[in-house]
């Protein structure tokens, strides 16, 4: 178990910052996305400039899903034994996997919410799908292609150079599918838990309150 162990406490040096790329967006969305008076878009520079970060760090959340190919590398090292990876890898990858994938539910719901609340959107589902693929693609380049979020911004020739090559590459297009399919279910299966759970919430609250 201590081979184990301190593959454990390794592990927290990447997933503590993968995870707090996860949770950048997250963070933002309650701050961007609240119901305000008058009922419209800010106008003011500073949330303009929040909406394009969120934008950017979104991909970042569900590409904790492809972290799951450390895993197999933590559970076929020889040193660790089978408990090891039973009781201490396999929960750590378990909560690290569901908390960034909370985290772009959460996102997604919120920026939902609020372009349907602003009248924004009248189809909501293909406002979902559509952001699954943008950030099936954003995976995909993070992956693959080793591109990070802020590179738009400092790299964008390296981006722009990325993306047309990418379309030579069958590979992309087979990842990407790939990614939209798996991020597209389990967003639904998380957004109907998380709205269970806040409508549970909410009559508990008024039965409590009556």
């Amino acid at each position: 178990m201590t081979e184990a162990f301190e593959q454990f406490l390794g592990n927290f040096r990447w997933m503590g910052w993968n995870l707090f790329l996860a949770i950048i967006p997250c963070v933002l969305s309650f701050i961007l996305f609240t119901k305000r008076s008058p009922k419209r878009l800010p106008q003011n520079f500073m949330w303009w400039l929040g909406l394009i970060t969120f934008i950017l760090f979104l991909p970042n959340a569900p590409y904790i899903i492809t972290d799951i190919i450390h895993f197999v590398d933590d559970a076929r090292t020889p040193e660790i034994s089978d408990n090891g990876v039973i009781f201490l890898i396999i929960p750590q990858y378990t909560i690290f996997i569901l908390l960034g994938f909370q985290c772009y539910a959460l996102s997604l719901i919120k920026l939902v919410q609020y372009l349907g609340w602003l009248k924004l959107i009248r189809n909501i589902t293909f406002m979902e799908i559509s952001m699954n693929f943008i950030c099936a693609v954003g995976v995909y380049w993070g992956r693959f292609n080793r591109l990070n979020s802020w590179h738009v911004l400092t790299q964008p020739r390296r981006v722009l150079e990325t993306a047309i090559s990418n379309l030579e590459n069958p590979n992309f297009f087979f990842g990407t599918i790939l990614f939209f399919i798996i991020f597209t279910s389990l967003y639904y299966i998380f957004k109907w838990i998380n709205l269970a759970i806040a409508f549970y919430w909410h009559n508990r609250s008024n039965q409590v309150s009556v």
